[in-house]
């Protein structure tokens, strides 16, 4: 053998050894990235978790029964500052599911935000939350600022349809 056969052996032995470390440099990193993954979606959780345990906790702190009978009747049934803790009630979980939504938690898994468009934003007896809910999804679906796609507004369409027993229609005073 001549000496340009033996260097072209040695450069493509050495070339495999380099592409072989590389290959397994990528496997260790996809299991170093699935496991941020993982960590990534549970601080996520956590942080949801958190947030509408301190919302919860908030409500109940500033809402009383006379409220939450008028809650039942309807939004227009409240006085300024119960309209201004309902509202913020429901904002504040509809962010919380909306952030989580858009960042694709639990795979956009339909259930989840079903489950909780029913508990803890249209929180099912309280009509005044499904009005709010109601006009957030006219004001929002199809309008100028819309935040979220119109795929999770209509999850929380087809929740409050289940709860109220009815098709949602657009009321004349909302435009």
């Amino acid at each position: 053998m001549d000496l340009i056969v033996i260097a072209q052996l040695i450069t493509g032995i050495a070339t495999l050894i380099v592409a072989s470390v590389l290959i397994w440099q990528m496997f260790i990193q996809k299991k170093t990235l699935d496991i941020a993954h993982n960590d990534n979606d549970a601080n996520m959780s956590l942080s949801a978790m958190e947030s509408r345990s301190a919302q919860s906790r908030w409500f109940a702190e500033n809402s009383n029964q006379d409220m939450l009978e008028k809650m039942k009747k309807g939004f227009e049934y409240l006085n300024d500052e119960e309209k201004l803790i309902v509202s913020a009630h429901f904002e504040n979980h509809s962010q919380v599911l909306a952030t989580e939504w858009r960042l694709g938690r639990m795979g956009k898994n339909k259930q989840y935000p079903k489950f909780t468009f029913r508990e803890k934003i249209l929180m099912g007896e309280y009509k005044a939350m499904r009005d709010l809910f109601k006009q957030q999804y006219f004001t929002q679906v199809g309008g100028e600022f819309n935040m979220v796609d119109k795929e999770f507004f209509d999850i929380g369409k087809e929740v409050w349809e289940e709860v109220e027993g009815k098709k949602m229609i657009k009321d004349k005073k909302l435009g």
